[in-house]
Parts: structure tokens; C-alpha cells; sequence
């Protein structure tokens, strides 16, 4: 094996172990020597390798990422119509959220200027790449939503259509982000009984309303979702970081 390959294998053990301290811990509860303890390595190896804890953090949440990117891959290549995989999409975001709130925490944390002044300037480059790579793979899947399931005027011109596009597409990861970052922080719990189902009845009446303000004219549309539910439970199933158990009571929210 060369030096490079034995580098590139003990900077992925380290951010594995570090995924898992700060899953357990949280961001602010690690610190750089609980990684050396972790990774069984010494401090000088581990500074070798990553500046900061910041830029481990940038490590994690593009480990995170890749493996994301994999599985909306993967619904994007499977043989459902659009709005399916965009709705499959959106409930495989809100699942890693409703069981994995950590990762939504180091994914966000990863997005914060402050983090970024003391990481890598390479590994926000690596990370700002796969999410425009996940906005390149979702904007193809919106423009086919746009042409086959939502109501929009068949007189729209190709550059309108392709704004209008443009525009879902960044709403629709806004309302992701959004939905998700009040779930993860406790603030949609503030109002009573949050159990699963009524989270899910809040993701899933927020998101109709969305896509019918896009035009969407689906009669049942809960129905859409829970098969969709099926599908983004099934990309999930066996993964090594996103794994998640069945809901009981989401029969309960359609």
C-alpha cells in the first residue's frame, strides 16, 4: 500500500471516529484529544491530517454528504415519475432528520462562516461541490416535474419555464433545511405532543402545500406520500450511517 493510500485511510478512520463522538457528544462537547484517543493515534498525527476540530467537522458532514448524494442517486435513477422522486426526496431528508438529529446538526454546523474561517479551504470546496452536485441532480427531476406533473401553463416559454424551475428548486431545499432545523432543535415540540405521527403530518401537510403552490393537483395526495414513505424507508434500510427503524404510528398521520 502507498503512503498515499495509508493517509487516505487513517483521515478516513479519523472521521468516522469523530462522526461517531460527535453523534454521542455533540460538536461542542469533543474535543481534539477525545479524537486521538478515539482514532488511537497520536495529537500530532491527527493535526497532520485535519488544522482544527472545525475541519474534522468538515470531514464529517462531507462523509454525510457523499453518502446522501448516493442515495438520491439512487431515486433518481429509479423507475417512479417525478413527483415520486422528488416526494421520495424530500421523506428520506425528513427521516435521517426525524432519527439522526445529529447529522442535521453537524450539516448545518457545516454550513456556518464561522466554522469555515477555521477549516480547510479545500474541504469547504469539496463539500460546497456535492451540494452543487445535488442541485445539478434535482433541478433535471424538477424541470421533468415541471413538463408532466404540475399545472403550468403549456404557453410557457423554455427560459420561463426553466426559472420557475430554478426557483422550486431552491424553495424546495429551503423548506427541507427549514422543516428539518425546527424539528432537530425542539422548537416544534415548544406547542405540545410531538410524536412521530404528528411530526410527520407537519412535514407532510407543509410540503402538499408547497408543491400545490407549484401546481401540483394530486386528489390525495397523502397517499402519494406514504407509498413514497415506502420507497425512501427502503433506500434507507442497511445503510451504515442513515439507518432508521419503521415508524409505528405513521399510518396514524395519513
Amino acid at each position: 500500500m502507498s503512503r498515499q493510500q495509508k493517509r487516505a485511510e487513517r483521515e478516513q478512520l479519523i472521521i468516522e471516529k469523530a462522526l461517531a463522538l460527535f453523534v454521542d457528544k455533540g460538536f461542542l462537547g469533543v474535543r481534539m484529544s477525545d479524537v486521538a484517543k478515539a482514532s488511537g493515534l497520536a495529537m500530532g498525527t491527527i493535526y497532520s491530517h485535519f488544522a482544527a476540530k472545525e475541519d474534522v467537522l468538515m470531514g464529517c458532514a462531507t462523509l454525510l454528504t457523499r453518502e446522501e448524494k448516493a442515495i438520491y442517486h439512487s431515486i433518481i435513477a429509479s423507475d417512479i415519475s417525478p413527483i415520486q422522486r422528488i416526494v421520495t426526496g424530500f421523506t428520506v431528508n425528513w427521516l435521517i432528520a426525524q432519527y439522526h438529529p445529529q447529522f442535521v446538526e453537524i450539516q448545518n454546523l457545516s454550513l456556518m462562516p464561522s466554522v469555515w474561517s477555521r477549516a480547510n479551504p479545500q474541504r469547504i470546496q469539496q463539500l460546497n461541490s456535492l451540494h452543487g452536485d445535488f442541485f445539478t441532480m434535482a433541478q433535471a427531476v424538477v424541470m421533468e416535474m415541471l413538463n408532466s406533473d404540475l399545472n403550468i401553463p403549456l404557453d410557457m416559454d423554455a427560459a420561463a419555464r426553466e426559472e420557475l424551475g430554478m426557483l422550486l428548486n431552491h424553495g424546495m431545499w429551503g423548506l427541507c433545511v427549514g422543516l428539518n432545523s425546527t424539528a432537530q432543535s425542539g422548537i416544534a415540540r415548544a406547542g405540545g405532543d410531538q410524536h412521530e405521527a404528528c411530526s410527520y403530518l407537519h412535514f407532510t401537510t407543509n410540503v402538499i402545500h408547497f408543491l400545490k403552490g407549484y401546481g401540483w393537483q394530486e386528489a390525495e395526495p397523502q397517499a402519494v406520500f406514504a407509498a413514497c414513505r415506502e420507497q425512501a424507508q427502503a433506500c434507507l434500510d442497511g445503510h451504515v450511517w442513515f439507518a432508521c427503524p419503521v415508524a409505528k404510528d405513521a399510518a396514524d398521520a395519513a
